[in-house]
């Protein structure tokens, strides 16, 4: 009887392991991939698309991304963060590394950030959710967006409108590739997208009309470049980071107007009588070494008067480096921290076997703190399709329980969950995994400030080093200040300001 107690316990323990284990996007595409190849093995070399029709316009909706990667130098090399989000198709492994390559191999001097968040599964009413943790707060100054759905109803719409609303990124847009069962793309989808593409100032990407061209003109049918019916194979995903990567051009017929969202205020107009009073100084002014001005007295305040929610620094580089060292911020008067409005909540820990997250998304209605919280849940009714939970935070302590069926706020009201957004029953109709008891999702609240300024380590002479000081600020009128700790000195070359077109 013990033996037999002991193998029951042993039991649930490896199930609990099982339904404890998450499943990567990553991890599931390399299976599908590798069992796809076995039978049918990529191509040693593939075709590359024919020119696109209206190939001369490509690149006049990316003119500030484009700008950066383009006019990157060996001795000047710039800055660029670059977010894949969307679903499945883009959010290939294989597809990162493609676009990657093309990237570097057409831009070597530019200082390249690539990082996809895509979400696997999750179509246009699901990632307008998740949005809120993965894009709004990374700010990049490139998205590149696929996704399916949102054409019947305004969600997908909120989606790019928030964008704009708070971020001054470019947007390169993707249409639907044939899948297996097509013949001709879906006309609906087609000019929904080429709606969105035209009111929001998106560059589209016609992969549409493109891959349908590719198809016919080397003798190929839709499933030629699948592994199954919907998603490319590793052909189909290097022709479509072609097919992406030749929008990324800097085109001199359409120089746009990105100065107006991204403006750059040099410190030196302080010291210029005539200038712009954008900056000031309170106390003493900064001394000026090599045409840079630099802060070392704990009485010596750097001003700057600006309209925009982001704002970056950008280091300068004095010829002969004294021992740099490190400011405190304030904003509109008091320190930077005390703002309570400048914290996002990053996205919710993934469901049981899936890299789906367990909530869509997590908001709150009372001011938020940097802290760690924790969704556990505590017990599920006899036919698995009612969840009940607690949520703890690592500061706020216990902060209440739930359950599926209702909108959650906690006590505290740092956390509130709509009840559209628990993914309970969808994991587990779609992975058919049942997120059992002792389970746990969690999420982090994190700063969209620094409260210290530290000068960066600049050992590569040719970067251009910003650092983000502030973002998603009230797009308005503010004030910030530099107030050096008297520990070594600030080189302060200019500040970036970021206003992004809707307010």
């Amino acid at each position: 009887m013990k033996i037999y107690n002991v193998f029951i316990l042993l039991l649930l323990y490896l199930t609990l392991i099982a339904q404890s284990k998450v499943l990567t996007q990553e991890e599931a595409e390399q299976r599908a991939l590798q069992a796809y190849e076995k039978t049918y093995p990529p191509a040693d070399t593939a075709v590359m698309p024919a020119p696109a029709e209206n190939e001369a316009f490509f690149g006049s909706r990316l003119t500030r991304s484009v700008t950066l990667l383009s006019t990157s130098t060996k001795e000047r090399r710039l800055p660029v963060k670059i977010l894949i989000y969307g679903q499945s198709i883009v959010g290939s492994r294989v597809l990162t590394e493609y676009i990657h390559n093309y990237l570097t191999e057409h831009f070597p001097y530019a200082d390249i950030t690539l990082e996809n968040k895509a979400i696997g599964g999750f179509n246009a009413s699901r990632i307008i959710r998740t949005a809120v943790h993965d894009v709004y707060p990374y700010y990049p100054d490139l998205i590149i967006f696929h996704v399916y759905g949102g054409e019947r109803y305004d969600g997908l719409e909120r989606l790019f409108m928030d964008i704009r609303k708070y971020t001054t990124a470019d947007i390169l847009l993707l249409n639907h590739h044939l899948n297996a069962n097509q013949t001709t793309y879906n006309e609906n989808m087609y000019q929904y997208l080429r709606y969105i593409a035209n009111k929001y100032n998106c560059e589209l990407v016609d992969i549409s009309r493109e891959w349908s061209q590719y198809l016919a003109d080397n003798n190929l049918i839709p499933s030629d470049l699948l592994r199954d019916n919907v998603h490319p194979n590793r052909d189909g995903l290097w022709v479509m980071s072609q097919m992406i990567g030749r929008h990324l051009r800097y085109n001199y017929l359409f120089p746009g107007s990105w100065q107006d969202k991204v403006r750059t205020v040099y410190t030196a107009t302080a010291y210029d009588l005539q200038g712009e009073k954008q900056v000031s100084f309170k106390g003493k002014e900064w001394r000026v070494v090599d045409g840079i001005p630099v802060g070392e007295l704990k009485d010596a305040t750097l001003k700057l008067t600006f309209e925009g929610n982001r704002v970056d620094i950008i280091a300068g580089q004095p010829e002969n480096q004294e021992a740099t060292g490190s400011a405190r911020i304030f904003l509109n008067g008091k320190p930077i921290s005390k703002n309570k409005d400048l914290y996002f909540i990053t996205r919710p820990g993934a469901g049981p076997n899936t890299w789906w997250p367990l909530v869509k998304r997590v908001s709150h209605i009372k001011e938020l703190i940097p802290e760690t919280w924790t969704l556990k849940v505590d017990r599920i009714n006899e036919d698995s399709t009612v969840w009940f939970f607690s949520v703890n935070g690592s500061v706020t302590g216990y902060d209440g329980s739930g359950n599926s069926e209702e909108t959650f706020i906690s006590k505290s009201g740092r956390v509130v969950i709509d009840v559209t957004d628990y993914m309970f029953t969808d994991i587990k109709n779609t992975f058919k995994t049942v997120t059992h008891v002792g389970f746990e999702s969690s999420w982090s609240v994190e700063p969209l400030f620094i409260e210290t300024y530290r000068t960066p380590v600049m050992d590569d002479k040719s970067r251009v080093y910003k650092t983000t000081v502030v973002k998603g600020l009230k797009n308005g009128v503010h004030t910030l200040e530099i107030i050096p700790n008297g520990d070594g000195l600030i080189p302060v070359q200019a500040f970036e300001i970021h206003r992004p077109e809707i307010r």
